[in-house]
């Protein structure tokens, strides 16, 4: 346990990744002795664990092993990263065809995060990274994200004038709701050199349960752009979602970080 763990927090995620190495388990002594805690302290956190099968008891032997709801939360991590591998492997597939950057986000308060992108092989690109925060009413991705919101929600979500990360940036309010509200009729985001001037993007969003959890874009310059092309990528990114929103249908996937 390092220095800045919380003592009753850590020797819990101690005791866990202990059981969690071993084939046969280990009784109360045993385990007291390996994480070197007191088993007047560690009794009450193995019952605690076990009451929310955590681990197990095995009344013949005493000794704890993982229980059922720690594979629970297992699966549900690589469930969640099968839906990552599936969007990822649909990204470079989408960028292979159009030779266009293509990202995916998620909001994280008023905010679209990065948390994949695929580069193309083009000179002239979106220039962004996994991690980076952009305001959402600058991005084709983040008015994905926000098109279940209605005008109280944006209003508390921007309590102050809209961002902007260009001059063509959209910082109306009532301009940037009525182009979410008209996602749900189109069922694609757009943007207009509104995060990175030269730079068109278009996206959709992904659901489950009928709120979007994740949004994917293709970024294209403008000189790029024509109606043929922007009509493959909106085909493509359909499929991408259908196919996407299918898996998620029934899964207990959350993409949040």
């Amino acid at each position: 346990m390092s220095a800045n763990d919380h003592r009753g927090t850590g020797r819990i995620l101690d005791i866990l990744e202990l059981l969690a190495s071993s084939k046969n388990g280990y009784t109360l002594t045993e385990i007291s002795k390996m994480i070197n805690a007191p088993k007047s302290s560690i009794f009450p956190m193995l019952r605690t664990l076990e009451e929310r099968r955590y681990i197990s008891l095995s009344e013949h032997t005493l000794r704890y092993r993982v229980g059922v709801t720690t594979f629970a939360v297992g699966s549900s991590y690589a469930n969640n990263q099968n839906i990552i591998s599936h969007i990822s492997a649909e990204m470079t597939k989408l960028v292979d065809m159009c030779n266009e950057t293509c990202s995916l986000g998620i909001l994280e308060g008023s905010n679209v995060l990065y948390i994949a992108k695929k580069d193309s092989l083009q000179n002239l690109r979106l220039v962004t990274y996994v991690g980076k925060q952009v305001s959402a009413n600058c991005t084709a991705l983040g008015k994905s994200l926000l098109c279940k919101h209605s005008f109280d929600a944006l209003e508390s979500l921007f309590p102050e004038k809209l961002p902007s990360c260009t001059k063509y940036s959209v910082t109306d309010l009532e301009v940037l709701y009525r182009q979410i509200k008209q996602i749900e009729t189109d069922g694609f985001a757009y943007e207009n050199e509104e995060f990175a001037e030269q730079i068109q993007c278009i996206a959709v969003p992904i659901m489950k349960d009928g709120i979007p959890i994740v949004a994917l874009s293709v970024s294209t310059p403008s000189f790029r752009n024509d109606s043929k092309k922007m009509e493959t990528i909106r085909r493509e990114l359909t499929n991408i979602k259908l196919k996407t929103e299918l898996l998620l249908r029934n899964s207990d996937v959350d993409l949040r970080p």
